[in-house]
């Protein structure tokens, strides 16, 4: 999508940094960038006009940002999104991961980080994770997976690695932190092509659950190796969680 096509939503309750934010993007070659003062406001604004990215503080009056990704969820509209984040817990991270979020930024922004959140959420998939890390990660994730996004059979049991737009969950035994972190997860016979039974790359540590030990990581670098397939998976499956967050028993199709 070329950065004069992209229709933006800033969601902020100060009017001064909504400005700020609208004349920063302005400034960066995005052509359509509109303005609303919280939650309420936004969801009028994207029932009124198709919004390809919303960019939303989470503390307002009147509806907060993470209220408003939940609404939207409900109202079954898909925007990828950017949230500002305060003091989230971990349950409310993987929340917003699994219902859409693509970035959960802390304030103050950094410009460069902002730019390149909204960058990576306007891309297309396939120009996406083709460039390795400058400095290999310090912590790795190596497993087993018997099945992707539940595709278990019946009377089968085992462990399940979720595939979202951006990343992916599983559950684990591998203590990690948040952070950067290398991944191999080995797949099923039979589920990708003949030569490719690996999930492998860099990505970050977005969240992890100590209750069941689940782990969310979103993509910075896939293998060349799986990098066709998981791009072809994530089409196929149409799924709006970028990285899912809610175990085994949720399924990518049909779902928000």
């Amino acid at each position: 999508m070329k950065l004069h096509e992209a229709r933006i939503l800033i969601v902020d309750d100060e009017p001064d940094l909504r400005e700020i934010f609208v004349q920063q993007l302005k400034h960066s070659g995005y052509g359509k960038v509109r303005a609303a003062a919280d939650g309420k406001a936004a969801i009028a604004a994207i029932e009124a006009e198709s919004i390809d990215l919303l960019i939303s503080d989470t503390h307002m009056p009147v509806m907060d940002g993470i209220t408003l990704i939940r609404r939207l969820h409900q109202l079954g509209i898909h925007v990828p999104s950017i949230l500002f984040a305060s003091g989230f817990g971990d349950t409310e991270v993987s929340e917003m991961y699994d219902l859409g979020a693509e970035a959960i930024l802390a304030k103050p922004l950094r410009r460069e980080e902002f730019l390149g959140s909204i960058e990576r959420a306007l891309a297309d998939r396939s120009a996406l994770w083709q460039d390795r890390m400058k400095s290999a990660p310090r912590q790795s994730l190596a497993i087993e997976v018997e099945a992707v996004n539940g595709d278990l059979g019946d009377g089968e049991d085992g462990n399940i690695l979720c595939l979202g737009r951006g990343g992916f969950s599983v559950q684990t035994r591998t203590p990690l932190r948040l952070g950067r972190v290398q991944f191999e997860c080995a797949l099923p016979a039979g589920l990708a092509e003949t030569e490719r039974h690996a999930l492998s790359g860099q990505g970050v540590v977005r969240w992890f659950r100590g209750d069941n030990q689940f782990v969310g990581i979103e993509f910075v670098y896939l293998d060349p190796s799986c990098r066709t397939w998981v791009a072809s998976e994530i089409a196929a499956r149409r799924t709006h969680s970028f990285i899912p967050g809610r175990g085994p028993a949720r399924r990518a199709e049909g779902h928000a």
